[in-house]
């Protein structure tokens, strides 16, 4: 093995996930294993607003952090359908493209909605609008056309892969 070679097999090791639902799954796990421990070790018993029904109500910081796992779960769960179901195999540049987008969807989100909060200590609270969601939706726009992109550059499991 020349020296080069060998400087290059932790890479193999420890690079992305060849799979895209192992790749989301593992994001949405880790937001999940994450907002469980924090919860047990009693740092996300308190209490954040959202608004509901047109008023504002405190609910927990941990349902929170299920919802930044979402989109994470549902993509993993619609690459593996499409990895079991369909056979596919996928490329990674394109994986790689819809998760960081992905993550600048729910990070945008997260932004906004923190924005958002630090209004409500005030007697008249900003209005959450479809417009503050501008970024949100453009980079949503992007991981579904990176999905769609990843799908079409997917190619079919050769039978002695399986």
């Amino acid at each position: 093995m020349t020296p080069l070679a060998a400087a290059d097999k932790p890479a193999e090791i420890f690079g992305w996930p060849s799979s895209p639902a192992r790749l989301f799954g593992i994001a949405a796990a880790f937001f999940v294993v994450i907002e469980t421990i924090l919860l047990m070790a009693g740092v996300l018993k308190s209490r954040l607003p959202v608004m509901r029904e047109g008023q504002i109500q405190q609910v927990q910081i941990a349902a929170l952090w299920l919802m930044v796992a979402a989109p994470f779960a549902l993509f993993a769960l619609m690459y593996a359908g499409l990895e079991l179901t369909a056979r596919r195999v996928f490329e990674q540049s394109p994986t790689r493209i819809h998760f960081v987008c992905t993550l600048f969807a729910v990070l945008e989100t997260v932004r906004v909605y923190l924005g958002w909060a630090a209004t409500t200590a005030s007697p008249t609270p900003a209005e959450l609008t479809m417009q503050d969601f501008g970024g949100v939706g453009a980079f949503l726009i992007l991981a579904v056309g990176a999905f769609i992109w990843n799908l079409a550059a997917s190619k079919a499991k050769l039978p002695h892969s399986r």
